[in-house]
């Protein structure tokens, strides 16, 4: 009887080992990420993370569920919506989702001057 050489059986075991290994990672039990915390997102995932919280806030006018969210990005919060707010206007994105942002800016005490034309203008009183 002719016995295979030991580098087969080397390579079939590491093989086999990988193909299970695959298989119970992907398969059976694959890692399940739960609550993750936003300050850990990389930065363009936390700019639409931020711009996310805009939209929301535009739409249910919730300013306590938006101060939350933002409140989720890290002590810098306020002024890293700030930062994104400058840098949207200074690349002249998307300017109703400008708007939405310099509102949302705006309304958690965070004001530069570069947002004023993005602002709703308050209604004139009549005379």
């Amino acid at each position: 009887m002719k016995r295979l050489p030991t580098p087969i059986f080397i390579l079939l075991g590491l093989a086999i080992g990988i193909g299970l290994g695959l298989a119970i990672g992907w398969v059976f039990w694959p890692t399940e990420f739960t609550d993750a915390n936003p300050t850990v997102l990389e930065d363009q995932y936390r700019r639409d993370y931020v711009q996310l919280i805009a939209d929301s806030y535009a739409l249910d006018n919730n300013l306590a569920a938006a101060q939350q969210h933002i409140d989720d990005l890290g002590e810098d919060g306020p002024q890293y919506v700030l930062q994104v707010l400058i840098e949207m206007i200074l690349r002249q994105d998307d300017e109703a989702a400008i708007r939405r942002l310099a509102r949302l800016a705006n309304d958690i005490g965070q004001y530069t001057p570069a947002m004023a034309p993005y602002l709703p203008t308050p209604p004139e009183a009549a005379p």
